[in-house]
């Protein structure tokens, strides 16, 4: 858990900041250098600016109003901002808010945030980083190449058929590492049972159920914090919103497997009812954000636990599950350092791989150019995207998402190979999610064109989307200004420019070779599993 120190000194304008945590890291400093005033979420910052006015079709007298991040705001969309409300934010990942009355702290859980989402409130938070996103790659999986893929209606129907527990398959859904209640980067995903008896049908049952297992795990260690400082009982009804509301069964196995009410509103995407009702708030509408959330949401309906099936899946949580994970754990490690099988070393035997750029073919005839290079045993691609403003020049655009997406289709017989996706772009946040529908493999940004936060939550949101991410520096910037991205254990490979990006006719600069070098070195010292890439 993280630690929850909020101490301050009042007088000196720091309130609500963790000043004993800064002076802990030696960044007392860094309290000086954040912003003195902050506005409260639907509170009025001013009006839009010419440019914004004239960008927008919209008035300039137009009020712009205070938002915040989008699980402050799905809550207030979900109505959850009371002591003793829970809410499950579903999605590419699944994330578990509880509005508590301390702001307490402990393991398993984030948090809890003093004023957030609302100034008289606290919350603590769980997570689960692929849910939705494991969903839909055994969706993928299982309907093999080719845009026809097998609809989520057929695969929930046949997975209702199946009695609960998927006749002794198991599985741990922890395929991008676990979040909370147990934080562990090194934790992979997991079948455990699996005979010739089991089916596509028992598979994607088995993911259902252990994402719902997983959520069961978040709430109660939730709720084990929020118990240390108060006698808040549980929360027996839990809003919910996103992708997993679209399926019946999924719904019914969060309700069985958890023990506990679900309820679904009439608009069940609640960040962005969330932005309406502080909008409300801040054009006069409403007076308050409560009183906007008791006129603006209604509840739909409610799903309850079916009593029968909760005490199978009680005993399936306790003997089958929470054994599981620990079990492997040791095993998830051990994987972690293997790259193609060689144990001994933690790395393949032959651990070069090369990966043309596109940008040298010929564009005439791409197919060809991408034949060749099947054809010559090549198992990655280059795709190196360039938009003509990150690189301010008309001759610095190349592919989109459509060049990707006609690659994979083409070549679909050819499920190993490997796309890279090289972004030099502006915005580069924008491209995950199409880049991810076209069937990118890897998505490489560049490190200079955003701050450390930036890079770690664009990080965060390609490997929710099923991709693996990559980073890439220019030839002037230091390896070690990486470190704290690649310690995160989001990024998997390392792209070391040796010519500065977008033009040709360079010399190789060697400033790379000695950055590689130290990589490397860094690498063994953190038993990292980065790959390197030239």
């Amino acid at each position: 858990g993280k630690r929850n120190d909020h101490e301050s000194d009042d007088d000196d304008g720091n309130k609500g900041r963790p000043m004993k945590l800064y002076e802990a890291l030696g960044m007392k400093d860094l309290a000086d250098k954040l912003p003195k005033k902050t506005l409260a979420m639907g509170d009025v910052i001013g009006t839009l600016t010419e440019q914004a006015a004239s960008d927008l079709n919209l008035a300039k007298e137009t009020l712009v109003v205070q938002g915040g991040p989008d699980a402050f705001v799905g809550m207030i969309g979900l109505g959850t901002i009371r002591p003793g409300q829970l809410c499950l934010i579903t999605g590419s990942s699944h994330l578990h808010c509880l509005i508590t009355k301390q702001p307490t702290s402990a393991p398993g859980t984030w948090g809890a945030y003093r004023g957030a989402p609302l100034a008289n409130t606290c919350f603590a938070e769980g997570g689960q980083s692929s849910t939705g996103s494991l969903v839909r790659w055994v969706r993928d999986l299982v309907s093999g190449p080719g845009d026809d893929k097998i609809s989520y209606k057929v695969l929930d129907d046949e997975a209702a058929a199946i009695p609960p527990g998927s006749d002794g398959l198991v599985a741990l859904e922890t395929w991008q590492g676990s979040r909370t209640p147990h934080t562990d980067p090194l934790a992979r995903g997991a079948f455990a049972g699996l005979t010739l008896a089991h089916s596509r049908a028992h598979m994607f049952r088995s993911i259902l159920e252990a994402v719902c297992y997983g959520t069961r795990a978040c709430f109660d260690a939730l709720e084990t914090a929020a118990s240390q400082s108060s006698d808040m009982p549980k929360a027996d009804e839990v809003v919910i919103a996103g992708g997993a509301t679209r399926s019946p069964l999924w719904l019914q196995l969060h309700a069985d497997i958890t023990g506990r009410s679900f309820t679904i509103n009439e608009n069940t995407d609640g960040p962005l009812l969330g932005c309406a009702i502080l909008a409300s708030v801040g054009a006069g509408i409403h007076a308050s954000v409560d009183d906007a959330v008791e006129q603006m949401i209604r509840k739909d309906r409610k799903i309850e636990p079916r009593e029968d099936v909760r005490k199978v899946y009680d005993r399936l949580y306790n003997e089958l599950y929470l054994k599981l994970r620990p079990g492997v754990k040791e095993v998830f490690h051990a994987i972690s350092e293997v790259r193609g099988g060689d144990v001994s070393e933690g790395r393949s035997s032959n651990p070069y791989i090369i990966s043309p750029s596109l940008l040298a073919a010929d564009w005439s005839d791409m197919k060809g150019e991408v034949q060749r290079c099947i054809d010559a045993g090549v198992s990655h691609l280059h795709v190196d995207v360039f938009d003509g403003v990150y690189l301010d020049s008309p001759y610095a655009l190349t592919f989109g998402p459509q060049m990707v997406g006609a690659i994979k289709k083409r070549f679909a017989e050819h499920p190993e190979l490997v796309l890279d996706i090289h972004l030099c772009v502006d915005r580069p946040a924008r491209y995950a999610t199409a880049m991810a529908d076209s069937g990118a493999s890897r998505i490489i940004f560049m490190f200079e064109a955003m701050s450390l936060d930036e890079a770690v939550e664009l990080a965060q949101t390609i490997t929710s989307l099923g991709m693996k991410c990559g980073v890439s520096i220019n030839p002037d910037t230091s390896v070690s200004e990486l470190y704290p991205l690649l310690e995160t254990g989001l990024v998997d490979l390392v792209d070391i420019l040796a010519v500065e990006p977008g033009f040709g006719g360079q010399k190789f600069n060697p400033v790379s070779e000695q950055k590689i070098k130290d990589l490397r070195q860094w690498r063994e010292e953190q038993q990292s599993k980065n790959g390197i890439d030239v």
